[in-house]
Order: structure tokens, then C-alpha cells, then sequence
């Protein structure tokens, strides 16, 4: 049975896992975002949120723990300087985890995991409306129809709902122009 086992294991022992957590905690702390895999990012996590709540006590006990905890001293300043400044009103989620593919090596799931209300550029930029085709969607006694089609003109390509279909249709339309 596997009742009562929090934490993955990551294939490594004990004493490295928590070394390797360390170490990226504090690499994350001093960039505010970092890749890795995406089983490393979901318990990093964890820790990263954690040193964040021990800083917010702000004692001597919570400077004794982190400069304990984190492997460099640049990082022990900016998070009792910068970070815990920022988050002192958020009760927890501090960090993200965004998937990005898979690593060409080995194809194993890739994420960055990265503070929020951080200053960097974001990692996705969501634009409404911006693309050339779309799904319309039309009411009749049938019921709602739904079909693809191009925004500009409003030629329906394709009124099945399939992705090869939906590819072909634009092949086809794109031969045709030619």
C-alpha cells in the first residue's frame, strides 16, 4: 500500500532530493523563475511556498531557518528584502507552475515555476480575437450548428468539427487560392 507517502521521490535518496530542493529554491528565489521538469516543479512548489511563510514571520527563528534552508546569501536578502514585502498580504500561492512541452532528449514533461506578481516578461500572451479562423456557432429548429470558418470573410470551411477534417478543408482552400 502506499498510504502515507507525501512527497516523490524523484529516483533519488533522501539526502540529495532534499539537497537538489535546496538548491532550486534558492536558484528561484534569486531569478523568480526557473525550468525544470514538470514532477520537480509540482514539489518545489511546496518548498518554495514554505520559505515564503517563514519569511512573513519575520524573527530571528525564520532568518535562523532560512539562512539555514538556502544555499547562497544573496538569496537570503532578497527574499527577506523583496519578496516577503510582496506577498506579506497574499495567504499563500505564491508560485506558478506553467507546462512547456517536452525536452527534446528525452521527452519528458518540461515546466517553469516561477513567482507571481513577478517582474519578468510573461512566458504566454493571451490575444483575444487575433486569429484568422473560428468556430461560429448558428441556432436553428435542428438545434446549434457549429462550423469553421474564416473571420474576415465568413466562407465556412468546414461544418464537421474534427481536426482532420478541419485541416483538410484548409489545405483544400489553400490549394485553391493558388
Amino acid at each position: 500500500m502506499y498510504h502515507g507517502h507525501k512527497l516523490r521521490k524523484l529516483s533519488r535518496q533522501s539526502q540529495h532530493r532534499m539537497l537538489m530542493f535546496r538548491t532550486m529554491v534558492t536558484q528561484l528565489i534569486k531569478n523568480e523563475r526557473i525550468k525544470t521538469t514538470l514532477a520537480k516543479a509540482k514539489e518545489l512548489r511546496r518548498e518554495a511556498d514554505k520559505i515564503i511563510t517563514i519569511a512573513k514571520r519575520n524573527t530571528r527563528q525564520s532568518h535562523s531557518l532560512a539562512y539555514a534552508y538556502l544555499t547562497e546569501t544573496p538569496a537570503i536578502s532578497k527574499l527577506f528584502k523583496e519578496l516577503r514585502l510582496r506577498f506579506l498580504n497574499r495567504d499563500g500561492g505564491y508560485t506558478r507552475v506553467l507546462k512547456a512541452g517536452h525536452r527534446l532528449s528525452d521527452k519528458s514533461p518540461v515546466a517553469f515555476i516561477e513567482y507571481v506578481d513577478n517582474s519578468l516578461p510573461p512566458l504566454r500572451t493571451y490575444k483575444a480575437n487575433n486569429a484568422k479562423y473560428g468556430i461560429t456557432k448558428k441556432t436553428t429548429e435542428q438545434g446549434t450548428l457549429f462550423s469553421f470558418a474564416e473571420k474576415e470573410t465568413g466562407t465556412i470551411l468546414s461544418s464537421a468539427l474534427s481536426l482532420n477534417n478541419r485541416f483538410k478543408k484548409l489545405e483544400l482552400k489553400q490549394k485553391e487560392s493558388k
